[in-house]
């Protein structure tokens, strides 16, 4: 699990474990891996989180979860926290790394501004490890909506 401070409104949290494939079935059972998640992050990194949160859930089979949580209203509840979850399922991700020899051969590969983008579904259990270490993860539709400008590249 990895958590990123957004800014004083939202958090991203990486929970970077699937153990099946999820499909629409399964939204009561990931809603609550979810809060468990979010439970735990607000524990162990101190988040301090009361109130009313929404919370997206982007899913893809080999990556995990990202979940992003933004405040939508921080009135007293006496410490109480209330999540509003909507789960995005199959979502394409992509790792995102600056130095182009960070990436495994025979893969196709899209540069855009100097940044290397590969699909995380192409890239075995060990390359992805070795990637998450030294790149990004880019799962918001937008980002990847721009991609068509860049150049693809096969390594």
């Amino acid at each position: 699990m990895k958590v990123l401070k957004e800014d004083d409104n939202s958090f991203v949290i990486y929970f970077f474990d699937v153990k099946e494939a999820y499909s629409e079935d399964d939204k009561p059972q990931i809603i609550k891996i979810v809060k468990d998640v979010v439970l735990r992050a607000n524990q162990i990194y101190r988040l301090n989180l009361k109130g009313f949160y929404k919370v997206r859930v982007y899913l893809n089979k080999k990556i995990g979860f990202v979940i992003e949580i933004i405040n939508v209203d921080d009135i007293s509840l006496n410490h109480a926290l209330d999540l509003r979850v909507l789960v995005y399922f199959d979502q394409d991700f992509y790792i995102e790394v600056d130095n182009f020899d960070f990436l495994p051969n025979q893969k196709k590969i899209v540069c855009v501004n100097n940044k290397y983008y590969i699909n995380a579904d192409s890239l075995s259990k060990n390359e992805m490890i070795s990637l998450l270490e030294l790149g990004n993860v880019i799962y918001k539709t937008d980002l990847i909506d721009n991609f068509y400008l860049g150049k693809i590249i096969t390594n």
